[in-house]
């Protein structure tokens, strides 16, 4: 069964967000809400209305993988939305724990590190 998150922009400042469990919005996507197949309808509607009364842009679903309670984006574009640039560490988002965590186990290079 795949699992979805519903995902927009906030209108105020751009940044990507995710409706979470209460209906409203949050900027992790450790917080958003998961939906299943049949759930997505109805929760593309709830952020269609959000849209409509300027509070995101671009609402959209998310296809996410749960892997013992770590949910993460099964495309790499939406890794990049959810957890930072891909460039270098330094560039990534600090308040999401485990982001830099590589499913491979490939550790992130440190430039300049001793």
């Amino acid at each position: 069964m795949s699992l979805y998150v519903i995902t927009a922009n906030d209108l105020r400042d751009g940044f990507v967000i995710y409706l979470g469990d209460n209906g409203c919005w949050t900027g992790r996507l450790d917080e958003g809400r998961l939906f299943g197949e049949a759930e997505l309808p109805g929760a593309l509607v709830q952020g269609v209305r959000a849209e409509e009364s300027q509070q995101v842009v671009g609402v959209y679903e998310l296809e996410v993988a749960s892997d013992g309670g770590c949910v993460r984006p099964t495309r790499l574009r939406e890794r990049i939305r959810a957890f930072g640039p891909s460039t270098h560490v330094d560039f990534a988002r600090a308040d999401v724990p485990g982001h830099l965590i590589h499913p491979d186990g490939v550790k992130a290079v440190r430039f300049g590190a001793a």
